[in-house]
Order: C-alpha cells, then sequence, then structure tokens
C-alpha cells in the first residue's frame, strides 16, 4: 500500500483544477502533490471500485434518520443480511476472495477512511486484536454494526468474536488470525 516507493509521471491538469489544488494546498498548509497523491490513492482503492458497485454520495443524517425508523429488530435484521450477503459481494468484488486480511482492510479499514461511516481504531493486546467503530449514528448504527460484524466473523470467516456496543460505539475482540485457541 503506501509507502511502496514512487514514480515520476508527467500529467496535465486542467487549469481551473490546478489552480483550485493550489489554493487547496495553500489553506492545507500542504503540497499540491500530497493533494494529487491522495486523490489518485482514493479513486484507485475506493472510487474506482464503488461507482461500479453502486455507491452513491448521500449526506450521513440521511442515512442516520433513515435507520432511526427501523426497529432495533429491523436494524439488526439489515445488519444480519449485510453480514452475510453484501459484505461477501463487496470484498469478493475488490478483492477476489474473502479472507481475514481483505475483511479487515475492505471492512472496516476502507469503509472508514473513504466511506466515513465511523472512526477506526485497531489495537493488538498480547495475541488479540480489539477493532473500535466510533460513529454518531445511535445506539440502531451500532445495533447494525455489531450484528454485521458477529455474521460475517461467524459466517464468511468460521470465526467467533466478541462485541460490545453503547450507543455510538461498537468494540470488537477476537483472536489474531492464524493462530488457534
Amino acid at each position: 500500500m503506501p509507502g511502496r516507493g514512487s514514480v515520476t509521471r508527467s500529467v496535465r491538469i486542467e487549469k481551473d483544477a490546478d489552480e483550485r489544488l493550489r489554493l487547496l494546498a495553500d489553506q492545507g498548509d500542504t503540497s499540491v502533490n500530497t493533494l494529487v497523491n491522495r486523490a489518485l490513492r482514493k479513486f484507485v482503492e475506493w472510487d474506482a471500485y464503488g461507482e461500479k458497485f453502486g455507491f452513491i454520495t448521500l449526506p450521513a443524517v440521511i442515512l442516520v434518520k433513515l435507520m432511526d425508523c427501523l426497529t432495533d429488530e429491523e436494524a439488526a435484521a439489515l445488519g444480519e443480511w449485510a453480514g452475510k450477503n453484501l459484505l461477501k459481494e463487496y470484498i469478493t468484488f475488490w478483492f477476489t476472495e474473502v479472507t481475514p486480511e481483505t475483511l479487515l482492510e475492505g471492512f472496516p479499514r476502507l469503509l472508514s477512511k473513504y466511506g466515513r461511516a465511523f472512526a477506526y481504531e485497531e489495537l493488538v493486546e498480547d495475541d488479540r486484536r480489539v477493532i473500535i467503530l466510533k460513529h454518531g449514528g445511535g445506539p440502531r448504527w451500532s445495533t447494525f454494526y455489531e450484528t454485521t460484524i458477529r455474521t460475517a466473523f461467524r459466517d464468511l470467516l468460521q470465526r467467533d468474536v466478541r462485541v460490545e456496543k453503547s450507543d455510538n460505539q461498537v468494540v470488537v475482540r477476537f483472536r489474531l488470525f492464524g493462530r488457534k485457541g
């Protein structure tokens, strides 16, 4: 992924896009090169696949309101469906196969980084991995994420995970892959 060296490539950029890039770079106290690399990385890791997979962009408040229209049971059922079906299709589309590594890379890392569905943190404690999803969607989104994760690990990876949730956070704990017990 990032940090595997670089190459020099000359490209033509439309003048108005270049002016906007320079302005954004100045405002963000960074370089045009850094902004261009971020944009290209997002395109190759997310946008190129997301468009083909059918992703759309919506304000987060709409998704929060839609989830609020569901009962807890409906949010859990949606999460179970997503964990069994959607994640399998999504991971296979992006990475060609579902493995522990591709599941973790595609969901939650890429979804956090580019989909901005939640903040993602990953910790390693001895032989366990801890994943924290911090979101602002409320308890039904926590139920959805909890059920999605539990179902994906169980049905796609044949692994059990311990999941704790609060109104705006989900914590997932499991043994590192490749270790038994």
